[in-house]
């Protein structure tokens, strides 16, 4: 098997939730105050990220989320309306990043030099990865987006689709080389997505995030399958 990411490169990626700034001692810091604000609100994202994943949605509050952030109520209203906006700010950074990690992962692939298959391999491991790096975060996403309301769930669709229209462009690309691959219907991406989506899903909501590492060729396998591609070698 193909190793993990982090493992090929020796190096582990830093969480995209971390601030910038480790702390801020309270009063008067120094520093610019665009740089503290920033600060400010990625703690409190961080904050809100790590306390759904613990607690769920509906019983994390304002107090849990700046306890865990070290910044006051008063800073939090200062960035943030409600628990909601704090929320789907979280989302919002999570899932880019999380979009990112796989778009940067088949991009690498393809300066390397990979075949299509490949390509796609490694932005599976890319996606995998990330969800391992990001547990907090892969627990909130997958498994109390809905507990936050009809905004949250806008939002993880956006992402869901942003994903199937990934996989639907590789495949539209891969198609160039492999004039034989029959075409797929609409669909089969969502299906092929779906299924990266439920085998993720399953190991998130019982704890075992850490085996993720190991569905990279099934999950290969599966969405090949799916897109009824003729020759995986």
């Amino acid at each position: 098997m193909v190793q993990p990411m982090e493992a090929a490169t020796g190096e582990r990626r830093g969480s995209v939730f971390v601030p910038a700034i480790p702390g801020l001692p309270s009063g008067y810091t120094g520093l610019p105050r665009e740089l503290v604000e920033a600060s400010q609100r990625q703690r409190l994202l961080h904050g809100v990220t790590v306390t759904v994943a613990a607690k769920g949605y509906g019983d994390t509050t304002i107090a849990d989320i700046t306890a865990r952030a070290g910044v006051s109520k008063k800073t939090f209203y200062e960035h943030f309306p409600d628990k909601l906006a704090c929320f789907l700010a979280a989302h919002d950074l999570g899932s880019q990043a999380m979009l990112e990690a796989v778009t940067n992962a088949s991009r690498a692939a393809v300066h390397a030099g990979a075949d299509p298959i490949e390509q796609l391999r490694r932005a599976n491991r890319g996606y995998l990865t990330f969800l391992i790096d990001e547990e907090p975060y892969a627990r909130t996403f997958f498994l109390e987006t809905l507990a936050a309301g009809p905004q949250a769930v806008a939002r993880y669709r956006d992402c869901r689709e942003a994903f199937v229209t990934s996989l639907r462009a590789w495949h539209k690309h891969a198609r160039r080389d492999r004039p034989e691959w029959p075409t797929a219907p609409g669909i089969a991406y969502e299906a092929a997505m779906g299924a990266a989506h439920e085998l993720a899903l399953a190991r998130i909501a019982s704890d075992r995030a850490a085996e993720l590492a190991g569905l990279e060729d099934d999950l290969l396998n599966i969405q090949l399958t799916i897109l009824q591609v003729p020759d995986r070698r």
